[in-house]
């Protein structure tokens, strides 16, 4: 079964909430939940009879029941970066619900499909990546919420704080799952590839390291007498780095704060948070000792304290062998990619349910700003293959 989605009008209405959200649809915030409940009035009107509830952990679901429980989900965030682009999550989120469209058209068929919208896959406010996906796979416990400060942000919003650690169960019937995506790189548009199945993702550590020395004048502490965290940092910053590089890894760090942080004085603390990345488990800890000795050393270099902290850890996923086999299939053959980005099949994947991925290609391999962008032509082909993939997976296991 290939079900005819209009691919234009999914791209369309991404353009038009691009237009009312922008770049400011981070998780959490009021752009975000606007959209969201935008999303909901798209959904009636673009899938009769289709049921829709949002679960205990802020998750949004679009189902129609098929004559058996068994469920094909297709599911991706709304959620994107400060700043982010018009393409990261959504796209998944539109297409899926123009699949789900398209598949329903002449009622409800064998297997139940479901689109779901996780809440803060991005993971900017809190640090904590996939985290709506994490909650309804049980995966994100009360302990972990508690440590990043973010229980009553959650509650608000109708998180139902002593549920977490249990599993969502619109997950109990899900036999397979896909998601649509950009890829977030180059790799594809290099090889000219209009879409590509994914294989997996690259596993996570991610640390808050803060740096603790003596505040002073800057024009009045001799050099040779400063405990200066920013310049402790500053080394740190550079050895992590370079142990990236080293072990082929990736090392980023993306937030410095120094307090007081004014030009004149020097810091009494400097915090920064190191992401870590690899796709092997054993050199992806091996860059995290790398890490944490570097601030130790540049601590002890400058006379400073050294604190830290686990943010947050995955280890590299494998996706569904069936799964990806299927999408390679579909995508008109070429090897998968790995994905280098997290995404919340990565979550569905730990805990055991079976998923894969598509890719569209990312013009100049740029995502997370407002330039990110990919060939609306590149988009309706990977758009028709993604229904095509689902369209087969919704009438056979």
């Amino acid at each position: 079964m290939t079900p005819a989605v209009d691919a234009a009008a999914v791209i369309a209405r991404l353009r038009e909430a691009d237009v009312r959200s922008g770049g400011r649809r981070e998780a959490w915030g009021a752009p975000w939940a606007a959209e969201r409940e935008r999303l909901v009035e798209h959904a009636r009107a673009l899938v009769p009879g289709v049921e829709i509830e949002r679960d205990a952990f802020a998750n949004l679901w679009f189902v129609v029941p098929g004559r058996r429980a068994e469920t094909l989900l297709l599911a991706s965030h709304v959620d994107c970066v400060p700043g982010g682009g018009w393409l990261d999550g959504i796209l998944g989120v539109h297409a899926g619900l123009g699949v789900l469209a398209a598949l329903t058209t002449d009622g409800p068929g064998e297997r139940t499909i479901a689109v779901a919208d996780w809440a803060d896959e991005e993971g900017t406010r809190f640090g904590r990546s996939l985290l709506g996906s994490s909650m309804a796979t049980g995966q994100a416990t009360r302990a972990e919420i508690d440590g990043l400060g973010a229980a009553a942000v959650l509650a608000e919003h109708g998180v139902v704080l002593d549920r977490l650690g249990e599993r969502s169960p619109r997950l109990a019937h899900v036999a397979a799952a896909l998601e649509l995506h950009i890829e977030q790189g180059p790799i594809l548009e290099r090889a000219g590839r209009a879409c590509a199945a994914v294989s997996g993702c690259l596993g996570v550590r991610r640390l808050a390291f803060a740096l603790t020395g003596a505040a002073g004048h800057a024009g009045a502490t001799p050099m040779a007498d400063r405990r200066d965290p920013v310049r402790a940092a500053a080394e740190a910053i550079a050895a992590i780095g370079d142990a990236g590089e080293g072990l082929d890894g990736y090392a980023t760090v993306g937030r410095v704060e120094a307090e007081p942080a004014i030009p004149t004085a020097i810091a009494q603390r400097c915090a920064f948070t190191v992401d870590l990345r690899h796709p092997e488990r054993d050199r992806l800890v091996a860059l995290e000792r790398a890490a944490a000795d570097a601030a130790d050393a540049a601590a002890e270099r400058h006379g400073c304290g050294v604190e830290r902290r686990l943010l947050w850890e995955i280890d590299p996923i494998a996706f569904d062998s069936t799964l990806v086999e299927r999408a390679v299939r579909a995508t008109g053959g070429g090897a998968p990619v790995v994905s280098g980005p997290l995404h919340d099949s990565a979550a569905l994947a730990r805990a055991g349910i079976p998923a894969a991925m598509v890719f569209a290609p990312s013009i100049g391999g740029i995502s997370h700003t407002r330039a990110e962008d990919t060939a609306e032509t590149d988009l309706a082909e990977a758009i028709a293959t993604f229904a095509r993939l689902a369209g087969e997976l919704a009438v056979s296991p």
